[in-house]
């Protein structure tokens, strides 16, 4: 017989790029199951829209925010010393801060480097942090979910440098899970096909379209797989979960 699915009630839960449309429908999904959850962004207008929006939903659990720019090196420190002051521990983060690119030789150095900070960086720099709470908790338990992407497979024309990103934290998240296994702390890997969010280039209509002929996904199907992987039985690992719109673009 399966088990059942373990509550996230008082779970304690940070996401990185939470007010994005991925962050901010785990975030929706996760508060509606009880967690208090931190979410993470760098536009604090968006922020504090969002977070204005979940309280509005009244789920059991709560919600703060910070405003961090993770493509900087000391980011990762004051987002943390909120999961300290605020969360008061950590159990679970998903890592989904992203941004999009150019070609590289349409981008200044400037630009391609803080592609690299934030869609690798920031998850290896965030991870390092919750894996020491992990490890300083009274159960030594933990869980990491790292969104990564598919464009790693598919390697299509113009995404070098945001390739090369997540082809890091796709190879990240795979050693470091047999790196941590026999310490009770698990880690995820969450490859989406296409999102209709604002990180693709076309309007809130147009993505729409994509979404009724299939070729993206909503960013609550993404947030479903995550709330998946992060409600599994002790000792039940998701390795790496691939998720794509029916008609996903291949070239």
């Amino acid at each position: 017989m399966p088990t059942s699915e373990p509550s996230l009630a008082g779970k304690r839960v940070l996401i990185t790029g939470g007010s994005g449309g991925v962050g901010r429908a785990v975030a929706g999904r996760m508060i509606g199951e009880g967690a208090r959850v931190l979410i993470a962004d760098r536009d604090e207008l968006r922020l504090r829209q969002v977070v204005e929006e979940l309280r509005a939903e009244r789920g059991p659990g709560e919600v703060e925010a910070i405003t961090v720019d993770l493509s900087g090196a000391a980011a990762a420190d004051r987002m943390f010393d909120r999961v300290d002051g605020w969360l008061e521990g950590l159990d679970i983060l998903v890592a989904c801060a992203g941004v999009g690119a150019e070609p590289l030789m349409e981008l200044a150095e400037t630009e391609w480097r803080a592609v690299i900070e934030t869609n690798l960086v920031s998850y290896v720099a965030s991870t390092q942090r919750a894996v020491e709470r992990f490890r300083a908790a009274e159960n030594k338990e933990g869980m990491v979910i790292l969104v990564g992407s598919i464009s790693v497979h598919i390697k299509a024309v113009g995404e070098s440098v945001y390739n090369a990103a997540k082809g890091g934290v796709a190879s990240f998240a795979e050693t470091l899970r047999k790196e941590l296994m026999r310490e009770s702390i698990r880690v995820t890997l969450i490859e989406p096909g296409a999102i209709a969010t604002g990180m693709q280039p076309y309007s809130a209509e147009e993505r729409a379209r994509f979404m009724a002929r299939q070729e993206m996904l909503p960013p609550e199907e993404v947030a479903e797989a995550i709330l998946f992987a992060a409600t599994r039985p002790r000792g039940v690992d998701v390795v790496t979960l691939r998720i794509e719109p029916l008609v996903q673009k291949i070239v």
